[in-house]
């Protein structure tokens, strides 16, 4: 037996929202608009009046999901509802709806990062530059949960939240030197998963003492160490990424016990070369065993949220040129368009093929096109059961 119709299980999440309208302003069911709002993104829709067109074009086909006797919400409806609906009841309820297809973390790498919103600049708590923050699983390509945060130095706090709202059991957290505290660490060996966090001149102490290790190491020859060597070619340039791996046992133990199951600290060497030769000495503390050729895929797995997530918002969905003047708009729209970009990237097209490789773009045009090809990709990862 298949899984229930993704469509209308969608239609039966969203009609379990609370609806924040008076309830004599109610023409449109909540359950209407979100589903039109979702399937509107994902056929390239950027804004409200974009929500009012492609919903009024498609009424005859979605008819027969969705009960249109009042017709389809007008751009003041969708705006009114986005505006008024708090993001983490929205974003629970897409979660719920994507549990199935969504499986089991465990060995999987969850990567922590923030974007700015640069277009959303009125009515954000400091007036400037709307800054979210992504909890992002990097092989299921799903956002886990987000948060809207002042701006970077606000990053921290809101990490712990979302960190404890997500079930990390036997997946590994991946961030950048500004989530690289004790506290962190703390939650994520809570929830169940593991940690690899980059350090850097912030955290001075430990910074010094990993380096020191490291280039004691390196004085002998990296005569104890046995490095992951990897060679890779993109956008034009050659790079050589050196991974070593050693026991935390070599800290002082005041330092190390800070940390929540330190095991190991890590040293990643890139040699690039492009228009000109350059090269790079980061490290990084896990509570992974000192295992070179394990850890190194999760150090790049991180950077599948800048390239799969945060990139592919810009170029194709206008992240940065999104001008909604409201936080719950602007935090509502950004989660339809996260989840959009998620069924994009998961659609693998026509059963006929082995793998669409169409880009994102290409993907959102033909859904805008096509009668059907939205609830196509809405149909994208689910299970049979």
């Amino acid at each position: 037996m298949t899984a229930p119709n993704p469509l209308r299980s969608l239609v039966d999440v969203f009609s379990e929202v609370v609806d924040p309208r008076v309830a004599r302003t109610r023409a449109h069911p909540i359950e209407n608009v979100l589903t039109l709002a979702l399937l509107g993104v994902i056929s390239g829709a950027e804004g409200w009046e974009d929500l009012q067109e492609f919903a009024k074009r498609k009424a005859p086909d979605l008819s027969q999901f969705l009960a249109l006797s009042h017709g389809t919400p007008s751009a003041d409806t969708f705006r009114r509802v986005f505006e008024a609906l708090p993001p983490p009841a929205f974003h629970e309820a897409l979660m719920r709806w994507m549990r199935p297809m969504l499986g089991n973390l465990a060995g999987q790498t969850i990567a922590l990062d923030g974007k700015a919103l640069r277009g959303a600049m009125a009515h954000t708590r400091q007036g400037g530059a709307f800054h979210l923050l992504h909890v992002w699983a990097t092989e299921q390509r799903v956002l886990l949960a987000q948060a809207a945060v002042g701006g970077a130095g606000e990053e921290v706090p809101a990490a712990l939240e979302l960190l404890r709202s997500v079930d990390l059991t036997g997946a590994t957290v991946t961030a950048d030197a500004n989530f690289c505290t004790a506290g962190i660490t703390q939650v994520i060996r809570d929830r169940g998963g593991h940690y690899l966090l980059a350090l850097k001149g912030n955290r001075s102490t430990l910074h010094r003492h990993v380096a020191d290790c490291f280039a004691t190491e390196r004085d002998g020859d990296f005569a104890t160490t046995k490095p992951d060597v990897q060679k890779g070619r993109a956008h034009g340039r050659s790079e050589l990424r050196i991974v070593r791996a050693m026991s935390a046992a070599l800290l002082p133990p005041e330092l190390r016990e800070r940390w929540t199951d330190l095991e190991s600290i890590v040293q990643v060497e890139r040699l690039r070369l492009a228009d000109e030769l350059s090269f790079q000495r980061s490290y990084y503390i896990t509570s992974h065993a000192p295992q070179a050729k394990k850890l190194a895929p999760r150090v790049r797995d991180h950077w599948k949220i800048e390239n799969e997530l945060h990139h592919c918002l810009d170029v194709t969905f206008g992240d940065d040129r999104r001008a909604i003047r409201s936080e719950y708009g602007t935090e509502n729209f950004a989660l339809l368009a996260r989840f959009a970009l998620s069924l994009l990237k998961r659609n693998s097209g026509p059963s006929s093929t082995n793998k669409d490789k169409r880009s994102v773009r290409m993907k959102r045009k033909i859904a805008m096109w096509s009668d059907s090809y939205y609830l196509e990709v809405l149909n994208s990862g689910f299970p049979a059961i």
